[in-house]
């Protein structure tokens, strides 16, 4: 018995490529030219540039520049800690991107730009920070005895030496760079400090040297 003729057989449709990710090189080659494009940006908006992170969202490589306004210091009381609005962080994300644009030797994979706020969280950097936020929940990793421990507590760092006022007890430490810090979110925080990390203005899509 004479077969009939087969049907074609149906194709797969190709699996759409992946967008390239920015190798750890390159990223760190992006994190260290747009610092100073941002840093610039900082002062004649009355801003200061926090820090510069990375992270994966979504599958999407994101370069978050967190910015805050400058603490004036202790005389300024709760003055000195409002905090950047969610139009600032817009205006910032807008400035830099153009920036970027302008800027030589950026060519690269796309990625997301975002500025945001620190956070409830904010993460305490420098040992500014610390007089900054004097009387305010944190956690601080140290070292005790030997061993790396976290410790949490309120801060009382207005001046002298920086201590952490602890369950353990008191605790007396030193700054120096790479002591990892942060903020503990507290409830009557809410409606009185910058908004969270992430809230504030994005970038989306385009190689690096034309993010729109």
């Amino acid at each position: 018995m004479a077969k009939g003729p087969k049907a074609p057989r149906a194709r797969r449709p190709a699996a759409p490529k992946k967008p390239p990710v920015l190798s750890g090189q390159a990223l760190a080659s992006l994190i260290e030219k747009l610092k100073p494009l941002a840093q610039g940006l900082m002062g004649p908006m009355g801003l200061e540039l926090v820090d510069v992170e990375t992270a994966l969202a979504d599958g999407r490589r994101v370069v978050r520049v967190v910015v805050d306004r400058p603490w004036p210091g202790p005389a300024a009381g709760d003055l000195g800690d409002l905090g950047v609005t969610i139009g600032e962080c817009a205006a910032v994300a807008r400035k830099l991107s153009a920036l970027l644009d302008e800027a030589d030797g950026l060519d690269g994979p796309p990625y997301v730009l975002e500025v945001a706020s620190p956070g409830l969280d904010r993460p305490l950097l420098k040992e500014e920070d610390f007089r900054r936020f004097s009387g305010r929940l944190a956690k601080i990793d140290l070292t005790v005895d030997g061993r790396k421990v976290r410790r949490k507590g309120r801060l009382a760092t207005a001046e002298g030496p920086l201590r952490l006022i602890a369950p353990e007890g008191e605790i007396a430490f030193e700054y120096a760079p790479g002591l990892k810090a942060s903020l503990i979110p507290e409830f009557e925080d809410l409606g009185q400090v910058p908004p969270k990390k992430g809230a504030g203005g994005e970038v989306d899509g385009g190689p690096i040297n034309s993010v729109a």
